[in-house]
């Protein structure tokens, strides 16, 4: 439509150029008449995004169907550095820009998120935010896929398009495992402070309400639900916990608001998920349930091992908001049980 109205334009525009030739004294305006330029008319074609009655469900960013995430428009630097800026330590460049330069998963919730429409953008980018402004900085994230077929350090992973390439100081949303130096040596990155952990927690509903421990559910003789291939159903394998698996801890939800199982254990970063995605369910984590040290990792940042000042920046600010509180309280506002560093 758009296309057709501008060749009509050109048409008549042409048709009307031998006039002005052949009577120029009669289509120019005098010298004393004002010229009014008048605009082309603007139309915009889409769904009608008028005012609606009721709860909308927020708009959030979704890799898997997002048209330019799938295009290739997220391994972008998000602010103009120069080269000069680019020879700097992460700490001069942090304070030359202005800005803390940090890298994350763009769909890791509660952890980040690239969410429209001002949505929160999950727990660690707050934390981040909150660090960047008690200095009076900014923060430029810049999302990338964490989940990469070998893993986040292998050659052509996560740290290889962004980090590795000068495109960010610090990656967010790094668990310590214990067995991923292989990830972290390539790319010559360190673990900053832990700021907080993470692990399975026990799940129950209806007759297993009762359970409060691992010990429970194997005496009772209650089948757990697991996520498949996790450490957990590792863990229930070789100690004799009867289970049955489910891909992925949201199909263990779906298979408890089904009535399938009565308790499970899933990894205490899908307890937010679970409670938004099925409302529905009765489900409850079992009251101060704290995860066995076998099923619990730390949480920790990326940062280049070279980078001493900028490390000790970080881990300072994970010292002070530990001290006060504020790391829990942000955690906890996103639904998420929060459990202190293990370290």
């Amino acid at each position: 439509m758009f296309f057709a109205a501008l060749n009509r334009t050109l048409i008549i525009s042409m048709s009307l150029a031998p006039l002005a030739l052949l009577a120029p004294s009669a289509l120019a305006q005098s010298e004393t008449e004002a010229v009014v330029m008048k605009l082309q008319d603007e139309f915009v074609y889409g769904r009608n995004r008028g005012p609606k009655m009721g709860y909308v469900e927020p708009e959030v960013f979704e890799p898997l169907s997002d048209p330019l995430y799938r295009a290739g428009y997220k391994n972008y630097r998000p602010v103009g550095v120069t080269g000069e800026q680019m020879r700097m330590n992460a700490m001069d460049r942090t304070k030359d820009l202005g800005t803390i330069l940090a890298c994350a998963d763009g769909w890791f919730w509660p952890f980040s998120r690239t969410a429209r429409n001002n949505e929160p953008a999950g727990l660690e980018v707050e934390i981040l935010n909150s660090i960047a402004k008690k200095h009076d900085l900014n923060i430029d994230m810049m999302w990338v896929n964490m989940s990469t077929r070998f893993g986040y350090g292998a050659p052509g992973g996560a740290f290889d398009l962004s980090i590795n390439r000068g495109l960010c100081d610090i990656v967010l949303g790094l668990t310590v495992t214990g067995s991923d130096d292989h990830q972290l040596d390539p790319s010559q990155i360190v673990y900053s402070k832990p700021f907080m952990s993470t692990g399975f927690v026990l799940v129950t509903q209806g007759p297993a309400k009762g359970l409060t421990s691992l010990d429970d559910v194997k005496n009772l003789n209650v089948k757990l639900g697991l996520p498949a291939y996790s450490p957990m159903s590792d863990y229930a394998d070789e100690n004799g916990i009867p289970h049955e698996t489910f891909f992925q801890n949201f199909r263990v939800i779906d298979a408890m608001v089904e009535g399938k199982v009565d308790a499970a254990m899933i990894w205490s970063g899908a307890i937010s998920q679970a409670k938004l995605n099925r409302p529905e369910g009765q489900f409850q984590m079992v009251k101060g349930y704290v995860p066995i040290p076998e099923m619990r990792w730390d949480s920790a940042w990326g940062l280049k091992k070279t980078e001493v000042e900028f490390k000790k920046f970080i881990d300072d600010a994970f010292d002070e908001m530990l001290e006060s509180g504020e790391i829990k309280r942000i955690v906890e506002r996103y639904g998420m049980p929060y459990y202190p560093p293990m370290e």
